[in-house]
């Protein structure tokens, strides 16, 4: 029924969801569907064996983005990245999807050779960083790190000065961010830099330096689509959308 209000040219989102454990933090299909309709954004579902399965085929993940006309992909929260994906220990790791960890990766390097905008969001930052070569740490073993940055409450967030999260956002900090994570960006990948920063110095965001202006690849690890009424985080998305629907010009 959110679709009803949008123009039929709206840019159209690719994004794929694992229910099991964001249902349980109040995270739905609908939060999604909410955060982004409400900017201009129309999202298109995709499970992890859309394009093959047990293997990813990326000649049909390619038709796939054809026949959807997609204009961009938001990659959503859920269980642990594979260790074994960017030479991490296994122990603790938590819900491993493996199948819809290999359908990302090859989204976002399909995204980018087309050059169409990238948002990951929680998990989504973190596998956007294993896409380009980077590597996670695991935060379960520090209950300190645990314990801020896996908190209803809130905590705040430094930006660095002249990313574009920060031109986005239209300041360098936001005072109070929702994160839940037992996971985080450790060494960043090919081409991503560190763009913001939370307690203990734990890895906010990411982006991915542009080959040229078109390139928009942005990852938070917290989840702005539960703060849709926090205008300043709002922006977020809106960005996201324009880059979108530029593309779809």
């Amino acid at each position: 029924w959110m679709h009803a209000r949008l123009p039929h040219d709206a840019p159209r989102i690719a994004f794929s969801l694992d229910d099991t454990w964001l249902n349980e933090l109040g995270i739905t299909d609908s939060t999604y569907q909410q955060a982004l309709t409400r900017v201009g954004g129309r999202l298109i579902r995709f499970e992890p064996d859309a394009a093959g399965s047990p293997e990813v085929d990326a000649e049909a993940l390619e038709a796939l983005l054809d026949r959807e006309q997609i204009d961009g992909v938001l990659l959503t929260g859920g269980g642990d990245v594979d260790p074994e994906l960017y030479g991490g220990n296994p122990n603790g790791s938590m819900m491993i999807n493996r199948l819809r960890d290999d359908f990302e990766i090859a989204l976002i390097r399909a995204a980018k050779a087309r050059g169409i905008p990238v948002l990951g969001i929680c998990r989504g930052c973190q596998i956007l960083n294993v896409a380009f070569g980077g590597t996670l740490r695991n935060l379960r073993a520090d209950e300190e790190l645990k314990k801020a940055h896996f908190t209803f409450a809130g905590h705040p967030v430094e930006l660095a000065q002249g990313s574009r999260l920060a031109e986005v956002t239209g300041d360098i900090r936001l005072d109070n961010v929702h994160s839940f994570h037992g996971q985080a960006v450790d060494k960043p990948g090919a081409g991503v830099s560190i763009v913001a920063t939370g307690p203990g110095g734990i890895v906010e965001a990411i982006e991915v330096e542009p080959d040229d202006d078109d390139c928009w690849i942005v990852g938070v690890q917290w989840h702005p689509e539960m703060a849709v009424n926090d205008a300043i985080q709002n922006r977020l998305f809106r960005a996201f959308v324009r880059r979108a629907a530029a593309c779809r010009r």
